[in-house]
């Protein structure tokens, strides 16, 4: 609205710029040793962020040179892993450097403006991040065993990526479209600028925008959390195996909680009576941070039962979990059978070589038939492996 702080020539508000009234009430500045929040962000950001490299690296590693099928659920996750990295830069800097980590009477008024482009990154890599690892992980799903997935369960995916696609494209529309211009979104803040005439209007209410989008992510996740559930409790699987995969479904729903935590934070935001923007938005940030990167790792969590069966004999506690809920190529496939198969067929091409030499066949078809049993056996191999 017209004549708050720092507005007097533009019309629209950010949500948290402070009217006049609410400046008297702020305490006297403390820019030398002022009262900060722990270095918890910076830590989470720093051990949780390795966690998720690693992850997704060996989830990377075992589709495509393991098991040598990557689909699009994996070239999606790693093409979130650019604003993801992105978003966890940003929020490190944000507390350490701009000040989002103490009071705003505290803050320079110099970093008013940065702060601003800092909150603009914020939402718009949060989006992308946020949107393209559930988009990954609703693919994974359409990759599951087609005799167990119902044509229902498949349309609801389909819709759900849709919608997600929707979501990101209509906000970042909207991000780039809330003030005209553009930098009227950080300048609207600094007295240089207003001072000197600086005209601008910012049609879009900043508080009902990132409420309505935090709120739409939350559903979203619930929804991408929820999916497999219908799925799992039909699974014919041993009771280690099927506990094993219940644990990588539910931390989908740990990722939920944490979105749920961080709508309330955000709500704070914008109803805190002294406007203190840069205190009350440190917990959201921190909240973001570890929704964004545990997203990641759940969605990477099911190749990482591949990349230990291959690296670490033995050390597959998730078993071969039914191949019904295997990382494979989406066509129907059932490990036990698959290597019953090749066994079979390997015993055939062992009967016929013997066969052969007990007919005094010539040492090359003897050759020619330990060849095809040797084939047969790396065959069989690879298939085992994937499973």
């Amino acid at each position: 609205m017209p004549g708050t702080y720092l507005n007097p020539n533009g019309s629209g508000s950010s949500g948290v710029l402070p009217p006049l009234e609410v400046l008297a009430k702020w305490p006297a500045p403390n820019y030398d040793d002022p009262i900060t929040r722990p270095k918890v962000v910076p830590a989470l950001a720093g051990v949780l962020g390795t966690i998720m490299i690693i992850v997704v690296a060996a989830r990377t590693w075992a589709r495509f040179f393991v098991q040598r099928n990557g689909g699009l659920d994996d070239w999606i996750i790693l093409l979130a892993m650019i604003p993801t990295i992105g978003f966890t830069i940003v929020v490190y800097i944000a507390t350490e450097v701009y000040g989002f980590d103490r009071h705003m009477w505290d803050v320079t008024p110099n970093l008013y403006v940065p702060e601003r482009k800092i909150v603009f990154a914020v939402y718009l890599l949060y989006i992308l991040a946020g949107g393209l690892i559930k988009i990954s992980i609703l693919l994974f799903y359409r990759r599951l065993d087609a005799r167990c997935i119902p044509s229902t369960f498949r349309i609801a995916t389909w819709l759900s990526i849709a919608i997600i696609t929707i979501f990101i494209t209509a906000f970042t529309i909207i991000l780039f479209t809330a003030c005209n211009p553009l930098a009227a979104f950080w300048y609207q803040f600094d007295a240089v600028h207003q001072l000197a005439g600086y005209k601008y209007h910012c049609w879009v209410n900043e508080e009902a925008d990132i409420m309505a989008a935090s709120i739409i992510s939350a559903v979203q996740d619930a929804i991408a959390a929820f999916l497999p559930t219908l799925l799992y409790w039909n699974l014919q699987i041993p009771k280690r195996q099927k506990i094993a995969l219940g644990a990588v479904f539910a931390s989908g729903y740990l990722v939920c909680i944490v979105c749920i935590a961080r709508v309330f934070a955000i709500y704070t935001i914008f109803n805190n009576e002294l406007y203190d923007s840069s205190w009350t938005t440190w917990p959201a940030l921190l909240l973001a941070v570890l929704e964004i990167q545990l997203g990641a790792i759940v969605a990477s969590a099911p190749a990482l039962k591949v990349f230990a069966k291959h690296y670490f004999s033995g050390a597959s506690a998730w078993g071969s979990a039914s191949a019904r809920f295997t990382y494979g190529s989406g066509r129907a496939t059932d490990g036990s059978v698959r290597q019953g198969e090749f066994r079979k067929q390997s015993d055939m091409a062992k009967s016929a070589s013997t066969m052969e030499r007990g007919r005094g066949g010539a040492e090359e078809d003897d050759e020619e038939g330990d060849v095809a049993l040797l084939e047969l056996r790396k065959t069989e191999t690879r298939i085992v492996g994937m499973v």
